[in-house]
């Protein structure tokens, strides 16, 4: 349970000595941000077996399941790594050159310096800039949603915007994780409604830049861009854990621009 920090585990054994109610403690839990598979091991024998979550681990393993995996009809994905260490999957063709050119002629006069959730300045870690597409009135940036949402077909958690990135000669997003740490401040305030993030779709615009690579560090897979492809992977395990086998770095890009588009799903509607 590498991410319960030593702050939360002492707060639950504070509190079973206390003899506070177990719904109390396991409502405190849920609340930020801790899934089912977690509470259970953290409170052990205490809480019964058929105490009932409002996401169990058999949610979080329909949801390990989008649409694409089991469709015979969709023959461009390629798996990228042990499913078992992270679900990472490469889309050829999934948007077209002429799509990837219009979005960038879109977003290029609406890009402004991209955020770091969680944190006063994304200086020295955050270089890119960022276009919230999902505020522009465009048919295109509508059908590219639609088109990203039904090719996971989760069924939740698919109202985050989709952006689009645009990353400059020697810009860059160091090592990070897409969901947000449960236990954490940075949780409560951007899950604690609107729910974890699971899925993350990432579509890259254009190719021949140099550098600028998606390289998941703790797995060893490093993925070029190439324009219309899209990258896929899910931030949880099956049983809904962060995983923190997706931290991932946009490397800088030494020569010429990278743009991409991005769509995180959530665990809540």
């Amino acid at each position: 349970m590498e991410h319960v920090s030593s702050r939360w585990k002492n707060w639950v054994v504070k509190n079973l000595l206390a003899s506070t109610a177990l719904p109390v403690i396991t409502e405190q839990l849920t609340l930020n941000g801790f899934d089912a598979d977690t509470v259970r091991r953290l409170l052990g024998r205490n809480l019964p077996s058929n105490y009932v979550f409002d996401r169990d681990v058999e949610f979080y393993r329909k949801l390990a399941t989008p649409a694409f995996l089991h469709q015979p009809s969709i023959n461009n994905v390629t798996c990228l790594c042990d499913e078992k260490e992270v679900q990472l999957y490469r889309v050829d063709d999934f948007l077209s050159a002429e799509e990837c050119h219009a979005v960038i002629d879109l977003s290029s006069s609406k890009l402004s310096p991209s955020k770091l959730t969680g944190a006063p300045s994304a200086k020295g870690i955050r270089t890119s800039s960022t276009c919230e597409l999902a505020f522009m009135d465009s048919a295109l940036v509508t059908s590219i949603d639609s088109r990203i949402v039904n090719f996971l077909g989760l069924g939740i958690g698919e109202k985050e915007v989709i952006q689009a990135q645009h990353y400059e000669q020697g810009q860059y997003f160091k090592p990070h994780f897409d969901f947000f740490p449960p236990g954490t401040p940075q949780y409560l305030e951007h899950a604690k409604r609107r729910g974890q993030r699971t899925w993350t779709c990432m579509v890259y615009l254009d190719d021949g830049m140099e550098g600028g690579h998606t390289y998941f560090t703790k797995i060893g897979v490093s993925v070029k861009p190439h324009r219309g492809t899209a990258l896929l992977w899910n931030n949880l395990t099956n049983t809904g854990v962060p995983n923190f086998n997706t931290l991932h770095y946009a490397e800088p890009v030494t020569a010429g621009n990278k743009n991409v588009i991005t769509k995180w799903f959530r665990d809540k509607n």
